[in-house]
């Protein structure tokens, strides 16, 4: 056989004329030929694939996820359900009674409302375990607790460099296991290390799975950090035992970066924009506010990077073409990043470099113009809103008409990409089968654009923006609109196959459309 037709389909091409056809010929993975004619006696010796009228979309793109935290959130303790005490310290005892001993009890997704709105301490956690060194990460991703045992193991009791940073918390006694910001990469970093690669291989066949299983046919692991994760991904692809393209970002400032930056790219596995993180979480109180948290009156929050070292940043970026994602979640954090931005791109006036912005969760109306003038990409993760009251408890109701602005920002004609930011971030919604969804599925980022769920109800948007925003947009934030992004002649032959036209039903149903064929440059990964 000589390739693929597709045929009895209706294909939103998503290109800029919005054309729908009902065939397509595939070779060698790539699109040769779209039509409404009947493809079958011009390309013959084919398989033919009849869809029955099925939806066809360019495949949708996870523009921000951590990959490996998303996969060993697969395989580890995942907290996000659990709401009681009680609860917790069942789930976390019978999960360490199932490892042996001194293996790591890893889990993610608590948030303090577990420990009565208190942030726990080591103690809450020796209780339970104290045999098994234990890390917990918040659901947010930017703050941990470790239990006495997990202390000794990385001998943080005697590292001065802790015992002097703010971001490790103490008490009388000494540190209370609760570490915030940087201290959460590196502690994660320093027990991933210890990992074997079975662990890994496992962890990521799952998440690849969930993956094309939701038609996620690329992602932007957006802090692979480690070049041990890279060499992984492009190892398990060479084997077919993960599926999906990797866009790759390193960590601005870690130890790793040179190393990283040496790496060698495939064609499904490509170093992406460099992360940066100006500020921290609303779920920590460590998102750089404009005014105090209503929860925490005394507290605006935290700056991560100096003023120096985010102009130095923006400074390479633009003299030298080097794409950035910086971390920018609070009001105050915004219009500082702006204000060098602005200063750095008055010397260096360079529209080349496709620079984003992750999650703006709050942004000051001015703010907004000058975001567009700089020529920036606005990077935001519909299912937050999924997290209301904890949105509402930080900032009150008067601050909510500056939250999750994405639809002022496609309408002022500024670049917007979606995506989910799993594991981290957002509660769980159940779906119709009692499960829940895992965060990335893009029928659910759909969903919590366009539906009144909103906390900002006027930033909902059309379904066929949230599909730009999940598949043309994040392909133009990769440098790859020549080839991915819409189904056109030459393109990768990615896209993804619904069981109904979300263009075409209630928008209250599309989370629950289910994906009946996923194919990545003419392969069907998936098929239900």
């Amino acid at each position: 056989m000589s390739g693929i037709i597709i045929t009895n389909a209706k294909i939103y091409t998503m290109d800029d004329e919005e054309n729908v056809f009902s065939s397509m010929y595939i070779n060698e993975g790539k699109i040769v030929e779209l039509s409404n004619e009947n493809l079958i006696d011009k390309y013959r010796d084919c398989e033919v694939i009849d869809l029955n009228n099925r939806a066809v979309f360019p495949g949708f793109i996870e523009s921000h996820m951590h990959l490996i935290e998303a996969a060993r959130s697969m395989v580890e303790m995942d907290f996000k359900n659990v709401k009681n005490k009680e609860d917790f310290e069942h789930a976390l005892y019978s999960f360490s009674r199932t490892k042996e001993n001194d293996s790591w009890i890893m889990g993610s997704g608590w948030s303090e409302i577990v420990f009565g709105g208190v942030m726990p301490h080591r103690v809450d956690i020796d209780r339970i375990v104290n045999d098994k060194p234990v890390c917990l990460i918040r659901q947010d991703g930017h703050s941990l607790i470790l239990n006495t045992r997990a202390l000794e193991v990385l001998n943080l009791k005697e590292d001065e460099n802790v015992l002097n940073s703010k971001a490790a918390v103490k008490d009388e006694e000494g540190l209370t296991g609760l570490f915030y910001e940087e201290w959460v990469f590196d502690i994660i970093g320093r027990i991933m290390d210890k990992m074997p690669d079975i662990y890994y291989e496992i962890a990521l066949s799952r998440v690849d799975s969930e993956l094309i299983k939701n038609g996620v046919t690329m992602i932007n692991d957006i802090m692979t950090q480690y070049p041990r994760y890279y060499n992984t991904y492009k190892r398990l692809q060479k084997e077919g035992k993960l599926k999906v393209r990797i866009i790759a970002g390193s960590l601005g400032g870690s130890k790793e970066y040179e190393e990283f930056n040496k790496l060698e790219e495939t064609d499904k596995l490509r170093k992406g924009p460099v992360k940066y993180f100006v500020d921290g979480s609303f779920g920590s109180r460590t998102a750089l506010l404009m005014e105090p948290y209503e929860d925490d009156p005394s507290n605006r929050g935290c700056q991560n990077l100096t003023d120096e070292e985010i102009y130095s940043i923006i400074e390479d970026s633009l003299k030298n073409n080097i794409p950035l994602a910086v971390h920018v979640i609070g009001d105050l954090a915004m219009k500082k990043f702006l204000d060098i931005y602005e200063r750095v791109y008055e010397k260096y006036p360079n529209n080349k470099v496709r620079n984003r912005v992750e999650h703006i969760q709050i942004i000051q109306e001015d703010d907004i113009d000058r975001f567009k003038r700089l020529n920036l990409i606005a990077s935001f993760q519909p299912i937050f809103n999924l997290e209301s009251n904890l949105t509402l408890t930080r900032l009150g109701f008067k601050r909510i008409k500056d939250t999750y602005r994405y639809r002022t920002f496609i309408d002022r004609g500024i670049m917007v990409i979606f995506n989910s930011d799993t594991p981290f971030g957002a509660e769980y919604m159940p779906k119709k089968d009692g499960t829940f969804f895992k965060g990335f599925e893009p029928m659910l980022g759909i969903h919590c654009a366009v539906n009144k769920l909103n906390l900002n109800i006027e930033e909902r948007v059309t379904v066929n923006q949230a599909v730009v925003c999940y598949t043309k947009n994040p392909a133009f934030a990769n440098y790859m609109e020549d080839v991915y992004g819409t189904l056109e002649k030459g393109k990768y032959a990615d896209f993804v196959v619904l069981e109904e036209d979300i263009f075409n039903i209630d928008t209250l149903k599309i989370k629950d459309v289910e994906v009946y064929m996923t194919v990545i440059g003419g392969e069907i990964v998936y098929k239900k």
